[in-house]
């Protein structure tokens, strides 16, 4: 009798040990999460040690207003963004926005600030040339330009995750616009516009990042829809939603 007590209190304590293991390794393993959000951030305004390189893919929809297409229409774009760091919070950025026949591209420095706990702030200045080509649907148009675009940026780190507020103003220093044989110069310099921006970072899967944004324009055009400038002389607001993927 003694004999099936003890079998019985050796089983129990061996069940007891084998649990115990499963979760103490189950516990570690959810203890192996490494997923760091600074490591992890393209969009958030931080100072990054000098020498490294990280990228962006997004997918960029933008709602443009009827007065332009004479309804509303939501096109995507794709956007690729680069960035390398430099020493004392600086850092160059470069991006290509494209839709085929409307493609932005643009390159500048940005310097970053840390203050506070987990405050960061952000002030930049990119230099943008628009290209459009249009040979469908009975366009023969293109389009050229220079932009000058000065930001700032405000952004917050949690534990896993980072927000991002940003403001931007479009300055046009020349367009081109070619019908045919025939072009026309916009060479006095104008304010296109201006911009806000929130974006949202979290945890997509191991030490990768999702980003969520939605972006208010305000604009006399926008390169997505730039076959509507010719007969366009006042601003629009303009919702563009951004779903990217932190490489």
């Amino acid at each position: 009798m003694n004999t099936c007590i003890n079998h019985s209190k050796s089983r129990t304590l061996l069940l007891f040990i084998i649990m115990f293991s499963c979760l103490s390794g189950f516990a570690q393993k959810k203890q192996e999460d490494t997923f760091n959000i600074y490591k992890a951030s393209f969009v958030l305004p931080q100072p990054l040690p000098g020498g490294h390189y990280s990228s962006s893919i997004s997918v960029l929809y933008v709602v443009t207003p009827k007065d332009w297409t004479l309804d509303n229409v939501t096109a995507p774009m794709f956007s690729y963004q680069a960035k390398y760091t430099l020493p004392r919070g600086f850092n160059l950025q470069a991006g290509l926005s494209s839709l085929i026949i409307s493609n932005r591209f643009y390159f500048g420095p940005y310097w970053n600030y840390h203050f506070g706990a987990d405050n960061y702030v952000g002030l930049g200045w990119n230099v943008a040339w628009n290209y459009g080509r249009l040979k469908q649907f009975g366009f023969a148009t293109t389009l050229t330009g220079w932009e000058q675009q000065p930001s700032i940026a405000f952004g917050h780190a949690f534990a896993r995750t980072a927000v991002t507020f940003r403001a931007d103003l479009y300055w046009t220093n020349v367009l081109y616009i070619t019908e045919d044989k025939h072009t026309l110069t916009t060479a006095n310099g104008f304010i296109n516009g201006y911009s806000f921006s929130a974006s949202f970072e979290q945890k997509l899967y191991k030490n990768r990042a999702i980003t969520l944004g939605l972006k208010m324009d305000y604009v006399q055009y926008h390169i997505i829809a730039w076959p509507a400038f010719p007969v366009n002389g006042k601003r629009y607001w303009m919702p563009e939603f951004q779903v990217g993927i932190n490489l």
